[in-house]
């Protein structure tokens, strides 16, 4: 592909009307054109185009378009509009390496390719791509901290688990622990994996035993991994252990309290027992997948998204949960990857209020695997292991610090003794006595009360006005967001399914 320098980037992100504010191209330069432009414009584009849909505009003599083209790949002015499409299709073909003689040839490539040129919303600036860029780092950190809490705990769960096996110490290096059927020949790549974690220089722990010439124990070894690899090792073992371990992780991580013996129970609940584990071992599965993307620093909002397209409906393809092509239903109906989706979401949607309880959002029939599941899954999980966790309500203020989906306007006074001195004639208006016993004492007994009922009066004013001057007094200083109201707000909820709801909902 072309490489470009930042003042052509600069220049490439203007003629997409990406507009630039005081100050932002010199942020521009700060950062990867990459990781802000490219990994967030699905947001922000309204419209996209194909090569064809740009062939077929030139030839209508859509003379907006045709304007609009030409600034966009900065075609001189003295190409005609009768070359301007293949000019196009040479910019194209330069941008992206692209080797063709011909315009059929040409337009060929660049269709194989799936090139889509896209059109952004209308006063878009380059401060709008930068700051989801700032939201999405601040809000990975956050999710990463508390996700490695989850990662800590199965290592420990599965460490245990042999412990009081009383396995060898070399029980994950020993092949006959593992189901090595050829279905299951991913076994091998776990073996081969903790097999090269003694050959980690960089920990200190497994170095020392290495410079001992002792074995590595299998608790040294788990410590190791990461949480996908955690995930594997487990599900890779013989079925028997592995069963027993994501047992002992759905109890632990939800409110479940499933018996780790059949004994004494009917078929239907050794099924329905196994279902709940399985389902929550394909959660721990999404996790560790999700953990990835936090940890390289990737976008989060398209989690799980495989495909989007502005102009399908549904716009949004997801990439899990796995399915198999050619299944069928009981029906002998073969069942598109879409819908099998749906049905295996669904399972897990039921399972949710099993394992945490029923609530606003596992009520819900969604049964799409967003950014929004993740992110109640793990809240939840750790409501279960802390009930004191702090995760709700950083998740908000992170949303409202950005001005992302939750808005807050907060106010503070300049001065506490102003706020002390108005609760000080408050009071004193409340201790008041107008003494209406007496009056009306006075007045039975025809006695003279008028004398006395205005002094009362004007002893009120008087306390009325200190209470007016004390409030006017009090300086108080509104604070809003820095931020606007996010242009792609709407776009945001469709591709993570969090919007306002979400935060009550997930309560």
């Amino acid at each position: 592909m072309e490489t470009n320098t930042t003042d052509k980037l600069i220049d490439i992100v203007k003629r997409k009307d990406i507009l630039f504010h005081r100050g932002e191209q010199v942020l521009f330069k700060k950062y990867s054109y990459f990781q802000v432009i490219n990994a967030y414009k699905n947001l922000f584009v309204c419209d996209d185009e194909t090569i064809m849909d740009i062939k077929n505009n030139i030839n209508i003599n859509n003379k907006n378009k045709i304007k609009y083209y030409r600034n966009s790949f900065k075609i001189k002015n003295d190409v005609t509009d009768n070359d301007l499409y293949e000019n196009i299709c040479n910019k194209i073909c330069l941008k992206y390496g692209i080797k063709a003689k011909t315009l059929s040839e040409k337009e060929t490539l660049i269709d194989e390719i799936h090139y889509h040129h896209h059109m952004y919303i209308p006063n878009i600036s380059y401060g709008d791509f930068l700051r989801m860029y700032k939201f999405e780092h601040e809000l990975r950190m956050m999710l990463f901290k508390y996700i490695l809490i989850i990662e800590e705990s199965v290592k420990n769960i599965f460490i245990s688990y042999l412990n009081d096996k009383k396995v060898d110490v070399n029980y994950l290096v020993n092949m006959n622990n593992y189901n090595t059927l050829p279905l299951k020949s991913k076994s091998f790549d776990t073996i081969k994996l903790i097999i090269s974690k003694y050959d980690n220089q960089k920990s200190k722990p497994i170095k020392r035993k290495r410079d001992q010439h002792l074995d590595v124990p299998y608790w040294m070894l788990i410590n190791e991994l990461a949480m996908n690899q955690t995930y594997y090792a487990i599900s890779n073992l013989n079925e028997r252990d592995s069963y027993q371990i994501f047992l002992k992780c759905a109890n632990f991580f939800t409110k479940l309290n499933i018996s780790e013996t059949d004994k004494g129970k009917s078929s239907e609940k050794i099924i329905a027992d196994k279902k709940m584990v399985n389902n929550f071992k394909m959660i721990l599965y999404y996790l560790g997948e999700f953990r990835n993307m936090l940890a390289h620093n990737q976008p989060i909002y398209c989690y799980n998204i495989k495909n989007y397209n502005i102009k399908a409906n549904p716009s949004l393809e997801y990439e899990l949960p796995t399915t198999r092509k050619g299944y069928k239903n009981k029906k002998g109906q073969i069942l598109s990857h879409a819908q099998q989706q749906l049905n295996l979401n669904g399972s897990m949607m039921q399972s949710l209020s099993k394992y945490f309880g029923p609530d606003s959002f596992n009520a819900n029939n969604s049964t799409k695997l967003d950014l929004s599941k993740i992110i109640y899954i793990l809240y939840k999980i750790l409501k279960q292991i802390d009930p004191n966790t702090k995760f709700y309500e950083e998740l908000q203020s992170i949303f409202i610090k950005y001005n992302i989906v939750l808005t807050k306007t907060s106010y503070t006074i300049n001065d506490v003794k102003d706020y002390l001195e108005l609760t000080k004639q408050i009071n004193k208006l409340n201790d008041f006595d107008m003494e209406i016993k007496d009056i009306l004492d006075r007045i039975g007994k025809k006695r003279s009360y008028i004398r006395k009922l205005k002094s009362k009066e004007i002893e009120l004013r008087k306390l009325v006005k200190e209470i007016n001057q004390a409030t006017k007094n009090i300086k108080i200083n509104e604070t809003k967001s820095k931020y606007k109201v996010f242009p792609a707000i709407k776009k945001y909820s469709e591709f993570t399914g969090i919007d306002m709801a979400f935060f009550h909902d997930i309560k």
